[in-house]
């Protein structure tokens, strides 16, 4: 639903007093309800499905496939699809390039859990599907990789791990798995709405939000990326570095909560 223009005057007013005034009633930090289901994919390793109160919706599938790592260049590849939205588009492209760069070895997934052999390791294939969105989908995203990752099982390995002498595959136990234990990031966006910050910002209040930013967290801190990104139609506009702290500090205190809570589902 489009704002008129004396609604998102009184929106943006009610946003930036302080404290700030959400529509719904919310604190600046708390989040809207989701529904999470699990392992409903059987073809998949692991898979999770993520239904917000506002209709948005995220489906991930993440399977498993044993590659030569001596000769393959990376370990992780994640695949977007936004309905109703071309693979080239703009916004498919922005997501795809910084979940990559969120999940990449340096501050993201210990990729040497995924190693069987000297030889050998698991690639993950990570298939995102966005079937509708009604803000920013980047945070719904990434609660969808991190509870389908966190319920991803794999063969267990019974032959050696020492194999650089010998031409052989890896063999697996023919029913017993593993549970992938990866403790991937999650990725936070918050709308900055004057000095205010909010998380989880519902469609309106990022129609009349000045900037939005992206904050990542992994192994129990807020590391790189942290980037600026446009949630509303008119733009972004700049922000002061004591709204950035303003923000980080937020995602510190409360992201430990919001990960229990995934954990939990």
């Amino acid at each position: 639903m489009v704002l008129s223009v004396t609604e998102k005057l009184y929106l943006y007013d009610s946003l930036t007093s302080v404290p700030s005034v959400r529509p719904d009633g919310r604190k600046p930090h708390q989040f809207r309800p989701i529904e999470i289901y699990t392992d409903f994919l059987p073809s998949s390793n692991g898979s999770s499905r993520i239904i917000a109160s506002d209709g948005s919706e995220c489906i991930v599938s993440v399977e498993g496939k044993v590659v030569d790592h001596t000769a393959e260049g990376e370990l992780i590849h994640v695949e977007i699809d936004i309905a109703g939205q071309r693979d080239d588009s703009p916004e498919v492209e922005s997501l795809t390039s910084l979940l990559k760069k969120v999940l990449e070895p340096r501050g993201g997934i210990d990729v040497s859990k995924l190693r069987l052999t000297k030889r050998y390791s698991f690639k993950l294939f990570i298939d995102v599907l966005v079937i509708s969105s009604c803000s920013s989908p980047i945070s719904l995203i990434s609660m969808a990789i991190y509870t389908a990752l966190n319920t991803t099982y794999l063969p267990k390995l019974v032959s050696s791990f020492d194999d650089l002498e010998v031409e052989e595959l890896p063999t697996f136990h023919d029913y017993d798995l593993e549970k992938l234990d990866l403790s991937p990031p999650v990725v936070f966006v918050a709308a900055v709405v004057g000095d205010n910050i909010l998380m989880d910002a519902a469609a309106s209040e990022s129609e009349v939000s000045n900037n939005g930013l992206v904050i990542t967290w992994s192994h129990g801190k807020v590391v790189a990326p942290i980037r600026s990104v446009g949630l509303s139609g008119s733009g972004a506009k700049g922000f002061s570095f004591g709204v950035l702290q303003k923000a980080i500090k937020m995602v510190e205190d409360h992201a430990p909560e919001v990960l229990q809570a995934l954990n939990n589902s």
